[in-house]
């Protein structure tokens, strides 16, 4: 079986976290993106006016004519609290098999948390010119793409140039017009507004844990501690919205000692079942198969810390702290050398009850689908689109670059699906 690779990523055809070279703490491991080199390789979509796409049934025109570029000016207060139906219904411009882009940020566009943050200006108050790389001008352009989409006005579409010209200096593999992953840009583009936003300015010194002391801890008092040393270096509005943590239990199958570590995710890439590329599994088994209890042997065993050697181990995760947003990535790419998708039909549901797979019993973890990001095509070749549901009017809407068409929740659920954005519903918000 493939190893793991971070609390987020599953499998992936590297050592593992638990062997002895890679041991330490996977906060950076989970914080920087990982390269995904099967990423598909070019748009077969639309491009700039979407001609050749196929549009969904209920495709309706879209409201006015205009094209405007986002300008990289902010004005305070220039965007009103509406609630008229074509705010937020606004097409992105494909600026050249860009589709991939324009499909995460027609989801992030409908996050009603980061919307506000941004729309609201509150983040603004937040930017960090001492430690980040980019001074606040990413997010400075991505809250104005933003405004873009959701101020009144009648333009169909808007070119998220200025954006892109912004992306691609914080993460220079954006530069240029070739396609990439979905999944990688939503990683480099959620580092990035978090490192111009982070509050952290002054980096305290690493504190090496202390597993005899931590030890004494119960579970709960030992998540808060990883938690708040996490915190400790960032901290922004945008951990609080996307960030969750996950507990990892090491248990040792000769001496039986458990290492229990917890860990901060931005999204969880659950894999597919292997093998099965034509079938129809639920969502549920994909996170199944993320969480469930693997045997460690071989060069894959783990130091024990009561035995002190290398023993055979058994790994299981959990949830220990829910996110308000939980982004579920499903691995249809392979990592080998011979690259290849898997069309794989994952049944998702609009609510998603994830209680079994939480540290404590008893809690609650219920959430609501609000969009889809999907991929059609192969490997080589494919176009990104996106599902949304307006988080004002309810109303379920496809995007394809440019277009902005009406459609109903029966459409969601295809095996193009890729990255899956849900949002937080039980009562008293996410827990530790």
């Amino acid at each position: 079986m493939p190893n793991k690779i971070s609390s987020y990523n599953r499998y992936n055809d590297t050592k593992s976290d638990n062997d002895s070279k890679s041991s330490t703490k996977l906060i950076s491991a989970i914080y920087s993106p990982v390269i995904n080199s099967t990423s598909p390789a070019r748009d077969s979509g639309s491009q700039d006016n979407s001609a050749s796409s196929t549009p969904v049934k209920t495709r309706a025109h879209p409201v006015g004519r205009r094209i405007s570029d986002v300008s990289g000016h902010s004005s305070r207060n220039s965007v009103t609290e509406s609630s008229q139906e074509n705010n937020g219904l606004v097409g992105l411009r494909n600026l050249g098999n860009t589709c991939f882009m324009n499909s995460v940020l027609q989801c992030l566009s409908n996050t009603k948390p980061l919307l506000d943050y941004c729309i609201k200006e509150d983040y603004m108050l937040d930017i960090n010119k001492k430690t980040s790389s980019m001074k606040g001008n990413l997010i400075t352009a991505y809250a104005n793409l933003m405004k873009s989409l959701w101020k009144d006005k009648t333009d169909a579409h808007v070119s998220p140039n200025t954006f892109k010209n912004q992306i691609q200096k914080f993460a220079p593999r954006f530069m240029g017009y070739d396609q990439q992953d979905a999944q990688e840009f939503l990683r480099y583009l959620m580092m990035g507004l978090h490192d111009d936003v982070n509050q952290i300015q002054t980096k305290p010194k690493p504190v090496a844990i202390n597993e005899n002391d931590e030890y004494r801890l119960t579970s709960t008092e030992k998540a808060r501690k990883y938690w708040t040393r996490y915190l400790n270096f960032d901290k922004s509005t945008i951990v609080d919205i996307f960030v969750g943590q996950l507990r990892s239990t090491l248990t040792c199958m000769s001496c039986k000692h458990p290492s229990v570590t917890f860990d901060p995710f931005w999204d969880l890439s659950v894999p597919l079942l292997k093998g099965r590329s034509s079938s129809h599994i639920g969502l549920s088994d994909c996170v199944s198969l993320f969480m469930k209890e693997e045997t460690l042997d071989g060069e894959e065993r783990p130091r024990c810390a009561k035995c002190k050697s290398r023993q055979r181990c058994t790994k299981s995760f959990s949830i220990q702290r829910f996110p308000k947003i939980l982004v579920l990535h499903l691995k249809r790419f392979s990592q080998d050398r011979f690259r290849s998708k898997l069309s794989t039909f994952v049944d998702f549901p609009m609510k998603l009850d994830l209680s079994q797979f939480s540290s404590d019993q008893g809690v609650s973890a219920s959430y609501s689908l609000y969009g889809v990001s999907n991929h059609s095509g192969g490997v080589y070749s494919g176009h990104y689109t996106a599902y949304c549901k307006h988080p004002n009017l309810g109303q379920w809407y496809y995007f394809n670059d440019s277009r902005v068409t009406k459609t109903s929740s029966s459409q969601i659920v295809s095996a193009e699906a890729y990255v899956l954005f849900y949002e937080w519903n039980s009562a008293g918000g996410s827990k530790l």
